[in-house]
């Protein structure tokens, strides 16, 4: 294991831009208005020549309990239906601000690759480390330890951290965050959010949705759609744009 020690520059970085840095004891991040649900999306992806794949099916499920402090946790459950391989990823993370406390990835009936643990200012555990270039290389879990400066969020929690956020169309901002599992090499990342439009979509069991379209400036561009109606599943639909020209979907499961 190695320790790895970041300053406080590492959070103080580019904080000349006009856009607001949010950390997770800010209090501007919740998840108390995030309902219990579960939701289905079909996943496909269009490459740059029109050609449509499909990739599977996502299934989340959310739902609350209390830690032994008393605290309210959200666990995040996803079943990855791939065409070769199921995954199932797990996570904890504090409902009134969304900082994790745990996550764990894996593959059904085998050992987790992934296993992290959030204590405050610590990040540990083990995690596969991609290296630029090889992303197709065989990943072995490697483990590791950053003590950080303040608290930070999490990237795997995705949309649901997004719709933890104040949104309304014209709101910006931008959050530091550890990526626990990345579509590129990179263990922290300045991300930036922005609220562009509102849309109405096909939500399938949700029905006509209307949402926020959120733009994000992640390891890759993500846009998320988040209903504006807090009695749903928040995260209606996602499409991460890769650097090849690819469109990865998310669209609402249709049965």
């Amino acid at each position: 294991m190695f320790i790895l020690l970041l300053t406080v520059q590492l959070l103080n970085m580019h904080s000349t831009d006009s856009i607001p840095i949010v950390t997770p004891d800010d209090g501007i991040v919740t998840g108390e208005h995030i309902p219990a649900y579960h939701n289905r999306w079909e996943m496909s992806a269009v490459y740059p020549d029109g050609t449509v794949a499909h990739r599977g099916f996502w299934n989340d499920e959310i739902f609350f309990d209390t830690d032994s402090s008393g605290r309210e946790i959200l666990h995040r459950k996803q079943v990855v239906e791939y065409p070769d391989q199921v995954s199932v990823q797990e996570e904890e993370v504090y409902r009134d601000n969304l900082q994790h406390k745990q996550l764990i990835i894996g593959q059904r009936n085998e050992e987790p690759h992934t296993r992290i643990f959030y204590e405050n200012k610590k990040i540990f555990g083990k995690k596969l480390f991609r290296v630029e270039g090889l992303m197709h290389m065989d990943q072995i879990p490697v483990s590791f330890s950053y003590e950080l400066p303040c608290p930070v969020f999490d990237w795997h929690l995705w949309g649901i951290l997004i719709a933890g956020f104040p949104l309304k169309v014209g709101y910006s901002v931008r959050f530091l965050a550890h990526e626990s599992y990345s579509y590129l090499p990179g263990d922290f990342r300045w991300f930036t959010l922005r609220v562009n439009d509102v849309e109405t979509i096909d939500g399938g069991k949700w029905g006509q949705v209307i949402c926020y379209v959120v733009e994000v400036k992640a390891e890759v561009n993500w846009k998320i759609w988040i209903a504006t109606d807090k009695s749903i599943a928040p995260v209606q639909q996602i499409r991460i744009d890769q650097p090849d020209g690819a469109q990865f979907w998310w669209k609402p499961a249709k049965k």
